[in-house]
């Protein structure tokens, strides 16, 4: 059966003393949310109580895992009737509310607004700590903020003239590190590069790959269909490490005939594949389609200061065999996130996307029932790298027994049923850190929890009165369960979810 929870209580940005409010507040345009990211963790020495069992997986090539038993802090902060206040569940929920206190001291949010305002949040006093860590606001909305993988620093993105993105540390959060202009002024976000938590392939001899993955960023640009990946350590007037050009991927290659039209760039995903240690890119794009990037191949053609010689960029269809597409629908694919993925053994290295689609539950009535989903899970395979021979060249005779990178479409599903004629779209798509579950933020005002192992829905969560626009969880999320979402509404909600549910890695 599928689990329905509120939110364990809600900021709300309009308010003048910037003190959580309860959950019947009405918000406004100005103050809408359009990001929402954890900054700070709580200190490794909390413990969040909950009565779980211990979880085995069954970790196979197919992603089969043991079902996911819904737990979950169900808590909304408001007056209610004096009838509701004398109920044992209510009573319950204030005992719960007191014990929050203790286990969310430390835990910093970071929002930003259509206002261009960028505000930290102290979860534990429920009260805004910086008002603006752009510093009086930009002259455009803002778009998204996201944290770097297990570091406190956070990247603020807004849609000003100059398309702005900074970098922002938590203990000086008003001094950007540095600003990137990327004159872009499209809805696409910024897709910070994901490492899955506690990786196996963290070992010694691979750190400073590692280390070094956590500083790139994928981001969009002035040219509608081109993505670059910029690494943050670096002059953010110099050259990006990757440009990718969708539709026209090698500009000294014969590869294509004529350029293919896959429309604006929607979304941007970037992750590291732990086992080979590749770094792939995934597009979403203006005409449904979702395109993957390997982009650590050999002789790769989107890695920048090379020739398309020295790239051995080619007509031969070598370049194919390291970037794949599928497509998801007619509609834009607004949201789209990769986690590796959590097979064992030495087979092909893969990940697995999920991806979200705007949609018109009109329209989507006429189709097929298994083209109706708005929400996609993609597998993606990564090619086998091509075979030499003793003196370094391609051995032709061994080219049959390599493989070319390959996405497929492994489920889609609706958010609100199609009959209903409600709105069907999604903004937001996230992994949690660990890869195990995700979740979808829709136009229906709710946020679904997914397993990514089966892609069956876990539990409806609500809080909100408008369009869920962004979705993030805690770095530590996998043991605390905490989950944060922000809205039209102007109003952040906080819930607590699965928490104690970490992979036996």
């Amino acid at each position: 059966m599928l689990s329905s929870t509120d939110a364990l209580f809600s900021l709300h940005t309009s308010s003048v003393d910037n003190v959580a409010k309860n959950a019947g507040s009405d918000g406004s345009s100005s103050t809408a949310v359009t990001g929402v990211c954890f900054v700070q963790n709580a200190p490794q020495n909390v413990v969040v109580s909950c009565d779980d069992s211990e979880d085995t997986d069954s970790d196979s090539d197919d992603d089969n895992f043991e079902p996911l038993q819904f737990k979950s802090s169900n808590l909304l902060l408001g007056h209610g009737d004096q009838k509701h206040r004398e109920s044992s569940s209510y009573q319950e929920a204030t005992h719960l509310s007191a014990a929050s206190h203790t286990s969310l001291a430390g835990v910093v949010l970071a929002s930003c607004h259509h206002d261009g305002t960028c505000k930290l949040w102290d979860l534990a006093t429920r009260r805004c700590i910086v008002n603006d860590a752009a510093g009086g606001g930009r002259s455009g909305p803002g778009l998204a903020v996201r944290r770097l993988d297990q570091m406190q620093q956070f990247v603020y993105q807004s849609r000003d003239v100059l398309g702005t993105v900074s970098l922002h540390d938590i203990h000086r959060p008003l001094d950007p590190i540095l600003q990137i202009h990327t004159y872009s002024t499209s809805f696409c976000q910024m897709a910070p590069c994901h490492i899955t938590e506690n990786s196996q392939y963290d070992a010694a001899d691979e750190g400073a790959t590692i280390a070094g993955e956590r500083n790139l960023i994928a981001l969009p640009t002035h040219e509608q269909s081109v993505a670059i990946i910029r690494d943050l350590r670096c002059d953010p007037t110099s050259n990006p490490t990757y440009r990718i050009d969708i539709g026209n991927d090698c500009e000294d290659s014969m590869l294509y005939s004529s350029r293919r039209n896959y429309g604006m760039l929607t979304s941007l995903g970037l992750c590291q594949q732990e086992k080979a240690q590749q770094l792939v890119l995934g597009c979403g794009m203006e005409d449904g389609s979702a395109l993957f990037y390997d982009l650590r191949s050999t002789g790769s053609p989107w890695l920048l200061d090379h020739s398309a010689e020295e790239n051995n960029c080619s007509s031969n269809g070598t370049l194919s065999r390291f970037m794949c597409h599928t497509k998801l629908g007619n509609d834009p694919v607004l949201s789209l996130d990769l986690s590796n993925s959590l097979s064992k053994g030495t087979g092909t290295p893969s990940l697995v996307a999920v991806a979200g689609c705007a949609g018109d539950a009109d329209e989507l009535s006429e189709f097929p029932e298994a083209d109706q989903g708005t929400i996609s899970t993609i597998k993606i395979k990564l090619a086998d790298e091509e075979l030499t021979n003793v003196d370094g060249g391609m051995d032709s005779s061994l080219s049959n027994t390599t493989s070319s990178m390959r996405a497929s479409v492994r489920s889609k599903t609706s958010t609100c049923s199609i009959e209903s004629g409600g709105k069907v779209g999604v903004s937001v798509c996230r992994f949690r850190p660990d890869g195990r579950i995700f979740a979808v933020g829709g136009w229906d005002r709710r946020l679904r929890l997914f397993d990514r192992a089966s892609s069956k829905p876990l539990a409806i969560l609500h809080g909100h009165e408008d369009t869920v626009t962004s979705v993030d969880w805690a770095g530590n999320a996998s043991s605390t369960g905490l989950l944060a979402t922000g809205a039209g509404d102007g109003r952040i909600c906080i819930y607590r979810v699965f928490p104690n549910t970490s992979l036996k890695r």
